[in-house]
């Protein structure tokens, strides 16, 4: 269509333009923001005077009916109260495609006006996955509530008992991102349907960042995240033993689990996958007697955690499920966990476990394995005794008990985990992974960096005494 630029008014409202044809009965508006979008709207209705401000407020609607969260601003009424309201709204998939399956993560700019200022919001919003395989595989119903509870309710007591045992404010430990608002669904914010979200505040523009999960962490990384580690599970000891009331009605509902047939035929499938892969690795042949015997005993075997031991665990405590600032000098400076969908009520050797064994690089384990253990016993101390708890009921030779009780139950977990944690970049699409069934899973991995961290899960384990014999 050509069009006389003369008979058109362009404004410019925020990053938008706008451009209004005069002359005809119906008005067509052209609205440019990185694609460009035609939308025709009928406005002889609204008024013979046309002013700007109804231009903006369909132009509003319609950026934000593009979104695939709805109605974001009631769910950040949660946080800024009912004068705040967006303008516009700009959005991308924070993480690449195959990096996270168990939920869609977007990363959304808002330009808003909160109590008559302008202001601009960097956030991160959580959806449940689209496709019905991934919904029952995540059991998301459960694990949306789960983490919903646990940011809006049981996060805030975390840092009101710290304040409360006189930790000092520079010394508090805030190991979660903000939130700001969450449902569990648009029609009824009680009951789980797909526009379950959870908004948190976005730690990349706040100079968070992810290492590297084909990589690893080096010994300051690992240090720096046992540390907090051990303080989260401290502070939910804490918290158990403080308010107890408060804990078994709001905390253990949040630390629920209910194993789903699809969930326990993926992980059947992903370790038998891995079973395999040692059969066809010669370095692994004068191991297989102990690897078929542990396999076993991980899938029959468990352990009932003994009190005042039992405390919340992340149970998914790997490098991509957690983000580190830097000082000037590169050195990390804070740390936050994120993902608590698949908490559990258990004993904390087994995010310790599992993290080690996972998110460390290969010369950290060698050389320091049993300090980074030590480390974390100390520094789990260090954080019941900032909370004036008596750490007698803690002694370290049970600890070393539950670890080595727990170790060989958690080596389906490693090895399982390999598959997903050494995956190749880019090796799956966003379509794919939002439209996942149960073959998203099932393709094989086998490069020599797979091989080399399924070899060393191997080694480790042996060298613990971990492997059944």
């Amino acid at each position: 269509m050509t069009v006389n630029a003369r008979t058109y008014t362009r404004v410019n409202v925020r990053k938008l333009q706008i451009h209004i044809h005069r002359r005809a009965s119906r008005y067509m508006i052209l609205v440019t923001k990185q694609r460009p979008i035609y939308i025709k709207e009928d406005l002889t209705s609204v008024s013979k005077k046309f002013h700007v401000a109804n231009t903006y407020n369909i132009l509003r609607q319609k950026t934000l009916d593009m979104l695939p969260v709805k109605n974001i601003d009631t769910l950040l009424m949660q946080t800024y109260g009912s004068n705040f309201r967006i303008h516009d709204v700009e959005w991308k998939h924070l993480t690449d495609p195959g990096e996270n399956f168990g939920s869609i993560i977007l990363a959304v700019t808002i330009n808003a006006e909160h109590n008559d200022k302008k202001r601009t919001l960097n956030v991160v919003v959580k959806l449940p996955p689209r496709s019905a395989y991934l919904l029952e595989l995540f059991d998301s119903p459960l694990t949306f509530k789960k983490e919903l509870e646990f940011y809006s309710m049981v996060a805030p007591e975390f840092l009101k008992l710290q304040n409360e045992s006189g930790i000092p404010r520079e010394s508090l430990s805030v190991i979660v991102p903000q939130f700001l608002g969450g449902r569990l669904g648009l029609r009824d914010p009680q009951c789980f349907d797909e526009q379950a979200a959870i908004v948190l505040e976005n730690l990349k523009t706040h100079n968070y960042i992810t290492q590297d999960r084909i990589v690893g962490l080096d010994k300051v990384h690992m240090n720096f995240a046992i540390n907090h580690l051990a303080k989260l599970h401290a502070i939910a000891i804490g918290l158990k033993l403080k308010k107890p009331e408060f804990f078994k009605k709001m905390v253990l509902s949040c630390l629920e689990f209910n194993l789903q047939e699809a969930t326990e035929k993926a992980s059947v499938d992903m370790v038998q996958k891995a079973h395999n892969d040692y059969k066809n690795m010669e370095e692994a042949k004068a191991y297989l007697d102990r690897i078929e015997k542990t396999i076993e005993y991980g899938f029959t075997q468990t352990v009932t955690p003994e009190e005042p031991w039992a405390t919340l665990v992340h149970n998914d405590f790997w490098v991509n499920n957690m983000m580190f600032k830097y000082d000037e000098s590169n050195k990390p400076i804070n740390m936050k966990i994120v993902d608590f969908q698949l908490t559990v009520y258990d004993y904390g050797v087994n995010d310790l476990i599992f993290f080690l064994i996972s998110s460390s690089q290969k010369e950290v384990l060698d050389n320091h394995f049993d300090d980074m253990i030590d480390f974390y016993y100390d520094s789990f101390i260090e954080s019941l005794k900032s909370l004036n708890l008596d750490t007698n009921a803690f002694p370290k030779s049970q600890f070393i008990e539950q670890l080595n009780q727990c170790a060989p139950i958690k080596f389906n977990q490693c090895i399982m985990m390999v598959q997903v944690i050494q995956a190749a970049r880019g090796s799956v699409s966003q379509t794919a992974a939002e439209d996942a069934d149960e073959c998203v899973f099932t393709g094989g991995i086998d490069d020599d960096n797979y091989k080399q961290k399924m070899l060393h899960v191997l080694y480790m384990f042996d060298r613990k005494g971990w492997l059944v014999k």
